[in-house]
């Protein structure tokens, strides 16, 4: 029998392309979807317009990129229109665009053909850059070949198959913007243009999403939907009232009334609810210095009750908000970044770690977070010489610890990986 987080429960997506065109159609995304294309709409004003533009295009695929985190974690409608405060989209038009570069240097140096060849193998590789993405936040990781190369092995032929149904979308929307442009007045025209485009995206990164949900236990995923299927029901929360109240001062327009109502109750400790419902209320303030400091506490009190997604979670969206955002004792950063580490995080873990030596001088975890950093930066991020670099410094620092014979061993292992790169034979010419 299966379990409720089993893949085996998951319909195919091949089975579910009715349901994945439709996705978009939804009211969240179709709203955004309408308004985006709005937006993007004003390139045709001079200047200031393609700026505008661009803002509303990286707006789109960060929209989309939740829709792709969404339904990989097992969730089938979109996320409510909330561009969030993640630099994915960005990102992934920084990923386009060194791609392209890339093509263009490889069809001057090697020739039409091998240029045609390389565009090709981006082609079937951008869905599996784009998880990469999805799943690290890292433009590096999304660069890495290896990265790729480990996403289509795991999901194996099914894959192939995924970048087809890709394909026939793309196609049916170069038909239907073909179609729109030789039927319908200018201004229209231009406008579904972009609402076509939209609704393809989101499409599209609904459908890499859920292949990432179906292929969870072959990527070592854990998607949040299951999990939420086996929990036992909860019981009405405990500060319900006191959230109701809230949402009746915000919709009065008294959102600092509403933050200062809900203040009391998180010191005194107050529900994952109420802790919820405050950060949301203080970025609708735009209070920054407010969600760090809550952070700050919240991520406290998650590490000692070994939350580690809660805690992992709460730690990326401050350090979104500050890269140098840390826990307030050396106990807890350490204990976060390994939990960081587990939850195939390691951008987090890293960032989290940097400078611990400096900040933290003589305490009994800078080895163990030194190693931490190092086996992040050779397993996950393939960053051997960085890694070398930081454990003979860590060597030097912490000269009789017990963990020396350990980071010998690591060392010694990433210095054989080193020389061995170094020894591969050029290719001939």
């Amino acid at each position: 029998m299966s379990t409720p987080n089993s893949s085996a429960t998951i319909v195919p997506f091949w089975n579910r392309l009715p349901a994945i065109m439709a996705y978009p159609a939804h009211a969240g995304a179709l709203v955004t979807i309408v308004l985006l294309g709005l937006a993007q709409v004003l390139w045709l004003l001079p200047v200031v317009g393609w700026i505008l533009a661009l803002l509303a295009t990286i707006a789109l695929y960060r929209y989309a990129f939740e829709c792709l985190q969404s339904s990989a974690d097992g969730f089938m409608k979109p996320p409510e229109v909330s561009l969030g405060a993640r630099s994915l989209g960005g990102k992934y038009i920084w990923l386009i665009v060194i791609l392209a570069v890339l093509l263009v240097v490889a069809t001057i140096v090697l020739g039409r053909g091998g240029g045609l060849v390389l565009m090709l193998v981006f082609g079937v590789c951008l869905p599996a850059a784009t998880m990469t993405l999805a799943m690290t936040e890292s433009l590096g990781e999304a660069l890495n070949p290896l990265k790729w190369m480990t996403i289509i092995a795991a999901i194996g032929w099914p894959y192939l198959a995924m970048v087809g149904v890709s394909m026939a979308i793309l196609l049916s929307k170069g038909y239907a913007q073909g179609f729109v442009v030789h039927f319908m007045p200018l201004p229209v025209a231009l406008l579904s243009l972009g609402i076509i485009s939209n609704y393809a995206t989101i499409a599209l990164f609904h459908l890499m999403g859920y292949v990432l949900y179906q292929y969870h236990e072959q990527l070592g995923l854990a998607p949040e939907a299951p999990q939420r299927l086996a929990r036992p029901a909860e019981a009405v929360d405990p500060d319900q009232e006191l959230l109701n109240e809230a949402s009746a001062l915000v919709r009065d327009g008294k959102l600092a009334e509403a933050i200062e109502l809900l203040r009391g109750p998180i010191r005194r400790g107050g529900t994952p609810a109420v802790h919820a419902q405050y950060r949301k209320l203080l970025r609708a303030a735009d209070d920054k210095a407010g969600l760090l400091a809550h952070g700050r506490e919240r991520i406290g009190v998650l590490v000692d009750q070994d939350d580690e997604r809660g805690a992992v979670d709460l730690l990326r969206e401050c350090q979104a908000l500050d890269a140098g955002f840390a826990p307030e004792t050396a106990l807890q950063v350490s204990k976060l970044a390994h939990m960081a580490g587990r939850q195939n995080q390691p951008q987090a873990a890293l960032q989290l770690l940097e400078g611990f030596a400096e900040r933290y001088p003589g305490s009994q975890y800078i080895a163990t977070n030194g190693l931490l950093a190092a086996d992040l930066l050779h397993e996950k991020l393939g960053r051997d010489a960085q890694a070398r670099d930081l454990l003979l410094d860590l060597k030097a620092r912490v000269p009789n610890d017990p963990l020396l014979p350990d980071i010998d061993a690591k060392l010694a292992t990433i210095q054989r990986m080193i020389a061995a790169t170094a020894r591969k034979p050029a290719p001939p010419a």
